[in-house]
């Protein structure tokens, strides 16, 4: 089938949905469908495409992205559609190119799919009430909109089913793990020199645990927990040190804010790193740290684990974390800020022999979490959408 993916972000922009995008599509070729990418850019003045990638003007924004789609109705998208023939839109983004994915799916009348990757409530969180309420209302509806229009509503964990409930919809959410390329993301291709010459690189300390964090620097993330963790709980001689890789609306806040805690020392931004050689910086880490209270399972979470990291992540009422994580096998599940330093000094104490065994357990924990298994689900997926748009329904 022909597949068009709907996404505000993408490479060289560094973000789980980038990331994500990347895989489905490899993995969607791979099992012989036809994939187009339509997305936004502040680096193109018209709209250009190039190896299957539709990249529209964009303008700057206060989303969690910097940036959106400028015309929601753009003709020039429509024409190259039109000769692409569509079967089914699949949105990624409740932003600008979200609607542009929707008004595609009107005008080839083709059935969509809408996959969460993240919780509109939390893209604000920090802000004053009344300025809350007033962002989260749009976000809401914009959540909503996507909600209203899919045909199927898919995601990479539990959790979602929640974030529609909260919104106000009572719409079933179809499961699909998060993949990864497991030929690439393998630690096993990167040596002790490639190690070395990745933490000379980053200025990381050789003898040093290094915690990695990736993604998207954006307030949902609450890497504001990570770092006063570090402050709090640990301390130099401890040799544990943070590596923040990514962009986004809060770095210059984070980069301050350890400076107030006197952490800067211990904790290091690298920017934006190529995802080409994502690989290489998973393997010369130790272990991959989550800190948000209701973020799904990242792009970034299951690279990191195919490389070996086992992941510290904080433990939700509803247990969805228990179905990826075994306390104490591949990862820990950590509640307090003393939690998360112990697990992480437990880690560091481990002989050389026992923190690879662990690498190997962890790798071996995700065998279902390849590109394609993830594009053989997506692909059911859209399946199921394009029978229920035939018969006008929607499945709850």
């Amino acid at each position: 089938m022909n597949v068009v993916l709907f996404t505000e972000v993408m490479s060289p922009y560094v973000s789980g949905i980038s990331s994500y995008v990347e895989v489905l599509r490899k993995g969607l070729s791979k099992l012989g469908h036809k994939v187009m990418i339509v997305t936004s850019s502040l680096h193109v003045s018209k709209t250009v495409i190039k190896n299957g990638v539709i990249r529209c003007p964009a303008k700057e924004s206060s989303n969690k992205y910097g940036y959106e789609c400028k015309n929601v109705r753009d003709e020039s998208v429509m024409r190259l559609l039109a000769q692409f023939v569509p079967d089914v839109v699949h949105i990624q983004t409740d932003t600008r190119i979200g609607y542009l994915g929707l008004n595609a799916a009107d005008r080839f009348r083709c059935p969509v799919v809408f996959t969460v990757h993240d919780y509109y409530l939390d893209r604000f969180a920090g802000e004053s009430k009344p300025v809350w309420q007033f962002k989260t209302y749009f976000e809401k509806k914009h959540f909503c909109d996507m909600i209203d229009n899919a045909n199927i509503i898919t995601s990479s964990n539990s959790r979602a089913s929640e974030f529609v409930r909260d919104a106000g919809r009572n719409r079933r959410v179809m499961l699909i793990p998060n993949g990864t390329d497991k030929s690439r993301f393998d630690y096993r291709k990167c040596g002790k020199e490639a190690v070395a010459k990745i933490r000379r690189r980053l200025s990381l300390p050789e003898d040093a645990l290094v915690a990695l964090f990736a993604g998207d620097l954006s307030i949902d993330k609450n890497l504001e927990f990570v770092l006063s963790a570090f402050s709090r709980k640990l301390t130099r001689a401890d040799k544990i040190h943070l590596l923040i890789v990514g962009g986004g609306t809060e770095l210059s806040y984070l980069r301050e804010l350890c400076k107030k805690l006197h952490i800067s020392d211990r904790v290091h931004f690298s920017g934006v790193i190529s995802h080409n050689i994502m690989p290489q910086v998973y393997s010369a880490c130790d272990v991959y740290v989550c800190s948000s209270d209701d973020g799904l399972m990242s792009m970034s979470f299951v690279e990191a684990m195919s490389c070996g990291l086992p992941v510290l992540v904080r433990r939700d009422e509803d247990g969805h974390v228990d179905s990826m994580i075994t306390h104490n096998v591949n990862g820990f599940i950590y509640k307090t800020r003393n939690d998360f330093a112990e697990y992480l000094k437990n880690v560091a104490a481990l002989p050389d022999d026992k923190k690879a065994k662990m690498r190997f357990i962890v790798r071996n924990s995700i065998e279902n979490s390849d590109a394609e298994y993830m594009a053989k689900n997506t692909a059911n997926a859209y399946r199921q959408a394009m029978k229920a748009f035939n018969i006008n329904i929607d499945i709850h």
